[in-house]
């Protein structure tokens, strides 16, 4: 009765050791859609020529934050809230996402870079739901 338990032990450590590196494959997969990914649209919609406009998407969370650049000179609201519908839209249809709502207000922020040219940033910060 002994050697049978003891090797009834014995066999259950050794499945347990063997189906360990499958336990392992499923948490890098988690710590992949934790990252934080850069987008750039392929179409930007936007006619200002010096505008360009990225997107940091959280997979595991559905949310993404939009960032609509260019210079402070040639900078109007207007348009950088056209072009950042348009490209959420775009993202939206691309990921498969059926909506989105504002997480937050968007804001306005002006910086200068190391070039001493002032930049307007419009930020939008969105949840998708599936």
């Amino acid at each position: 009765m002994k050697k049978f338990i003891a090797i009834f032990v014995a066999l259950f450590c050794f499945a347990g050791l063997s189906f360990a590196d499958e336990i392992d494959d499923l948490t890098k997969d988690k710590t992949d859609l934790m990252k934080t990914q850069r987008i750039s649209p392929e179409d930007q919609h936007t006619t200002n020529r010096t505008a360009k406009v990225y997107i940091d998407y959280t997979p595991l969370t559905d949310e993404a934050h939009l960032y609509y650049e260019c210079m402070a000179v040639s900078f109007d609201q207007g348009d950088a809230q056209d072009t950042a519908i348009a490209c959420l839209q775009d993202f939206q249809k691309q990921y498969q996402y059926f909506n989105y709502k504002q997480l937050r207000k968007p804001d306005i922020k002006y910086f200068k870079d190391d070039k001493n040219i002032k930049w307007a940033r419009y930020h939008t910060y969105v949840q998708f739901t599936r």
